[in-house]
């Protein structure tokens, strides 16, 4: 039987990471119902208990965050004075939730949010400065190297990591075999080619949903491939323009991929989630995506068909090709008001995180739930039963050079611009030239 060794992986998940500046993205019935407009109070009872108000930014935790559910089933059980009151809603709604609960000063205690928001809200006051706390309750401890401080302003820690963030294409082995597909495509020569085997086969190449913009993570990786991190700076002080050659080279790129038919015929009615559902029913050969879709992919019946790389290389490029999204993605973040108003309340959400991240935390999300945990695991993964799991520990073990999510250097705004400008290339909407100056636009009413 062939096994996965955890400790082999963390150890260069965390040599990788290290390497980068981490400036900071995933995923019931009963308890998840509507999310109801949270307030940030939580109070003891009559028998002096706390209950803890979570606000996840997914519509349904059981299915699609399935260790979270299991993690605080796990915790109330071994805290019985502690309750954990949890609701969700899709991304979307969440943030947009969150905004208008921060304005109405009734944020709940603890929250998900994007980077680039929790950044944004620590500078306005809204988030509790977590780092003495991480410290005390040995939360650093247990996390890896790699993604401690995973989200900081001025130095000082303002979110816990939600997930290892790992984003890529998934392809159905069985499609490219159909097409005649030998090796899986390294170049953007190599990805046409592909696209031209599959498109030849009947067989829809990459399956993606405009109705959910953020939902172009791989495209990101390329993005980074034409220089963004190198870019970074001059995008922000003005001497930088996203109207440059190398992102009109992206937007082309992304242009001639639409040319070829390389997208589903329906990008523009559908989202993530549907688009997600034609791959995992062997409608479309790829999938943009990322690690937090393991638990669902290992469920389905198409697990051991699954494959995942890091997305296409570009020979136009002056820029480190070899590169994979591995970092930390969106954050947990507590509630400043919360916790400064019932310290009883704030030691009580540490001890939940304290358990999160601790062993049987860490425990539940590698076994139970086949998903990557954000802390040390030195267990085994048996690779015949976690197939999807064993290609991403793989994935994630090579040696591409890690880098962070571009999304979290910029601005909310500024970053869903750059998601509008991608689909609208997608879609037709927008020239390589229109999207970039969409994009510069943005940026430049920051400057």
């Amino acid at each position: 039987m062939m096994k996965k060794y955890w400790r082999k992986m963390m150890a260069l998940t965390c040599a990788a990471a290290m390497l980068f500046t981490m400036a900071g993205c995933g995923n019931a019935e009963g308890t998840t119902g509507g999310a109801e407009t949270a307030q940030s109070s939580t109070t003891a009872d009559g028998s002096g208990e706390i209950t803890i108000k979570f606000a996840e930014h997914v519509a349904d935790i059981q299915a699609q965050e399935p260790h979270l559910q299991k993690i605080i089933t796990a915790f109330e059980e071994s805290h019985p004075g502690i309750k954990i009151d949890i609701t969700g809603k899709e991304v979307s709604e969440h943030n947009t939730q969150m905004t208008l609960l921060a304005g109405e000063n009734k944020l709940p205690d603890v929250f998900w949010l994007e980077q680039a928001t929790a950044k944004e809200f620590a500078q306005n006051g809204y988030l509790y400065d977590l780092t003495d706390a991480l410290d005390q309750y040995g939360i650093n401890d247990s996390l890896l190297p790699g993604l401690v401080h995973s989200c900081t302003v001025d130095g000082k820690d303002v979110g816990m990591p939600s997930e290892v963030m790992m984003v890529g294409f998934y392809y159905n082995k069985d499609l490219f075999q159909q097409a005649g597909i030998e090796e899986v495509p390294v170049t953007y020569e190599e990805f046409l080619d592909a696209v031209d085997k599959l498109n030849a086969a009947g067989i829809t190449p990459l399956t993606v949903g405009a109705q959910d913009n953020y939902s172009i993570w791989a495209f990101e990786t390329m993005l980074a491939r034409y220089g963004f991190f190198e870019k970074l700076d001059g995008l922000k002080d003005g001497s930088i323009s996203w109207n440059n050659e190398d992102f009109i080279h992206y937007f082309e790129k992304v242009e001639e991929m639409r040319e070829k038919g390389t997208f589903t015929k329906d990008i523009s009615n559908i989202g993530y989630f549907e688009a997600k559902e034609q791959f995992l029913g062997g409608n479309a050969a790829m999938f943009n995506s990322g690690a937090w879709d393991i638990g669902d992919f290992e469920g389905s019946d198409m697990a051991s068909k699954i494959g995942f790389f890091w997305g296409p290389t570009f020979s136009d490029s002056q820029y480190e090709q070899q590169i994979g999204i591995k970092a930390s993605g969106g954050v947990y973040v507590v509630s400043s008001k919360a916790a400064e108003e019932d310290p009883a309340l704030l030691d009580a959400i540490m001890q939940f995180w304290q358990f999160y991240y601790g062993e049987e935390g860490t425990r539940i999300i590698a076994e139970d739930t086949a998903a990557l945990p954000c802390s040390t695991y030195n267990g085994q993964i048996d690779e015949s039963q976690h197939p999807v799991l064993s290609t991403m520990i793989t994935a994630l073990n090579d040696d591409w050079k890690a880098v962070t999510e571009p999304f979290n250097s910029l601005s909310s705004n500024v970053a869903y611009g750059y998601f509008d400008a991608t689909f609208g290339v997608m879609t037709g909407v927008y020239t390589p030239e229109q999207a970039a100056d969409y994009v510069e636009n943005l940026q430049s009413a920051e400057r």
